[in-house]
């Protein structure tokens, strides 16, 4: 058992986040932001003290602030953080989402949304754009899509309004954007404007220890997490000190998760091989931990600096924002290792043992002919890859529900969809009509045609005849599909990673060949 037994932690008030402290003298003055940072580094805060003072400043009680984000998913996240402060201040917060009540729009001062459907209550006349006193482009990169409409709403807002961008990846189009938009903007941090560039690694990318990093969607899956790291690096009767330094108000929960895992737990300068603490408060240990996302870059460059191996483990809406923390602590990040599934690994063992069969008893020469200027243009390994997600998702990625189990959502769809012919005898006597589609990821991420292929192939049920010409381009992919599954590539890759980024994907426009 634990002899040191979780003492009381009392939260202290939560300071301003680093953005909006180290900004605020901007915001009072009414000065256009350009920002690289990403969630969890109080934009949302920082939009809503700028809403504020603008508002105030305009005096006329019409003025309206814009944020224009992703997805509504994020737009909900940023009024949720927004909205205390406001009605604090006077002002509604209302995320505009497609299907939004004009009366909604109407009342509130600060209107949270994608871009198109903001674009469409101006366009009708449920706001005003010439009220405009603020707009805040919130993660350049992934307004991408949608940038014909950002521009529309850039076009029809009054000059004099504030205008706030910001991007968790600076590249070309970003450095664009504040030639021509935000010239003489504060820019923060100054040490990612400095270093970063066309020619500069990623922003994400440090050069000095790495941090092994894992993500978790919940609060228990990363004290989860958590344990499972400690028990990893602290093998039975090996005498390791692990420090592990989180958020005040985190503290008490990760020390009773680890005392409950059966860990020996003190708080800083204890007598256990476990310390937990707040951020600064926990002697360096051969192995630090960060839990949850580092305030500033200095505690993690403390911690990573004295230990021999140092981990996090944070929200998964927050790793954009730990890997530029860590780029400014002069660290780099790589991912941490996950445990493998058991049966995971008789089923790859399987497919292994099914393609050495087909190495000895077919005629590769001629599979080798038919792939040649394939492989000359992408190299053997990339197109042996997309080769063997087709193949997995069309032959076996799918089992059958055991007896009994109900079928799945995706099994569910397809046992109701029409039948396909796509037998070689059909295709010979039936030309694909082709459907373009949008597919958010491009050259800047470092995809390729493999990368495409097998995404859409692993997953939604198109086969790999039914994908033709894969256009990259530098933000984004323009992918010919057969029009008969492309409703169904549209929804299978729409909000799946591809190359670590979340991607949009629609259609964009109708057939393109007879």
């Amino acid at each position: 058992m634990n002899q040191h037994q979780p003492e009381e932690v009392v939260a202290a008030e939560a300071p301003l986040p680093e953005a909006l402290e180290a900004l605020s003298a901007a915001v009072a003055r009414g000065r256009h932001l350009a920002l690289i940072a990403a969630e969890g580094a109080g934009l949302a805060q920082l939009y809503a003290a700028a809403a504020i003072r603008d508002l105030a400043a305009a005096g006329d009680g019409e003025g309206r602030v814009f944020v224009l984000t992703a997805s509504v998913d994020r737009a909900r996240r940023c009024a949720a953080r927004m909205y205390e402060a406001a009605r604090g201040a006077g002002h509604d917060v209302v995320v505009v989402a497609p299907g939004a009540t004009p009366e909604a729009a109407e009342r509130a001062s600060i209107l949270v949304g994608p871009p198109a459907p903001l674009l469409e209550a101006v366009r009708k006349g449920d706001v005003s754009a010439t009220a405009l006193r603020t707009l805040v482009l919130d993660d350049v990169p992934g307004l991408e899509p949608a940038w014909s409409a950002v521009e529309a709403v850039l076009q029809a807002c009054d000059e004099g309004a504030r205008r706030i961008a910001t991007t968790h990846a600076r590249d070309a189009g970003f450095d664009e954007l504040l030639l021509g938009w935000l010239p003489r903007a504060r820019r923060w941090p100054n040490e990612l404007f400095d270093d970063a560039g066309d020619d500069a690694p990623d922003a994400g990318r440090g050069s000095g220890a790495a941090v092994a990093v894992a993500s978790r969607a919940t609060r228990a899956g990363r004290l989860a997490r958590l344990a499972e790291l400690l028990h990893d690096i602290m093998p039975a009767g090996a005498a390791t000190a692990v420090s592990v330094e989180t958020a005040p108000a985190a503290v008490a929960d990760v020390r009773a998760a680890l005392s409950t895992a059966g860990f020996d737990v003190a708080g800083p300068g204890g007598d256990a091989p476990v310390h937990v603490g707040a951020w600064g408060q926990v002697d360096p240990a051969p192995h630090a931990v960060a839990f949850e996302l580092p305030p500033a870059p200095a505690p993690l460059a403390r911690a990573a600096g004295t230990a021999d191996r140092c981990y996090a483990i944070v929200d998964a809406l927050h790793e954009r924002q730990f890997k530029l923390t860590a780029a400014r602590a002069g660290l780099s990040v790589a991912p941490l290792g996950e445990p493998l599934d058991a049966a995971l690994l008789d089923d790859i063992a399987a497919f292994r043992a099914r393609v050495s069969d087909a190495l000895q008893q077919q005629d590769a020469a001629s599979g080798a002919l038919l792939l040649a200027p394939l492989i000359e243009e992408h190299g053997a390994a990339h197109v042996a890859g997309a080769l063997a997600g087709m193949l997995r998702a069309a032959d076996h990625a799918r089992p059958a529900p055991k007896a009994g189990e109900p079928p799945t959502s995706r099994e569910a769809a397809a046992a109701t969809r029409p039948a396909v012919r796509t037998d070689a005898h059909a295709r010979r006597a039936t030309r694909p009509t082709w459907t373009r589609v949008f597919v958010g990821v491009g050259k800047r991420d470092g995809a390729g045609p493999g990368d495409i292929v097998g995404a859409i192939t692993g997953e939604t049920p198109a086969a790999g005849g039914q994908i033709g010409r894969i256009d990259i381009r530098h933000n984004f992919s323009l992918v010919d599909v057969d029009s008969l599954v492309a409703d169904e590539v549209v929804r299978g890759l729409d909000g799946r990673r591809i190359k670590g980024r979340d991607v949009v994907a629609r259609l964009e426009r109708g057939a393109v060949g007879g």
